[in-house]
């Protein structure tokens, strides 16, 4: 069975997360955080996407990015999962997926964002 299409909409912001394969973790020391960060910084450019947001956790990361175009976030997360994968795998000395299936989306209302800031203004 086909999976559903990705639902994308440009200058929209998207709530993003993306778990690790078998829920297991992802990022096992503080470098790894600043790495991913860093693998992120140059994705947005080359896929035109802004981030607003972001949490790391240790089996799951979250993001609030706006693309710019239909295919940013699939560009975005490519680049940057693909070459986390290979820096983990290679330290590691691990073969195979770091992270779980694809990375979920859904299109957020920037008002909800607007109403959620005073509850968590961090």
């Amino acid at each position: 069975m086909a999976r559903m299409a990705r639902v994308v909409i440009p200058n929209y912001p998207h709530h993003i997360t993306q778990r690790g394969n078998r829920r297991q973790e992802t990022f096992f020391i503080g470098d790894d955080y600043q790495a991913y960060i860093s693998l992120l910084s140059n994705a947005k450019k080359q896929a035109g996407i802004d981030v607003w947001a972001y949490c790391l956790m240790p089996n799951h990361v979250h993001l609030v990015v706006v693309p710019e175009h239909e295919d940013s976030l699939a560009v975005f997360f490519r680049a940057a999962h693909r070459q986390y994968t290979r820096r983990i795998n290679v330290r590691e000395g691990w073969r195979g997926h770091l992270w779980q299936e694809r990375f979920h989306s859904f299109v957020m209302d920037e008002t909800y964002l607007l109403g959620k800031r005073p509850v968590n203004p961090s």
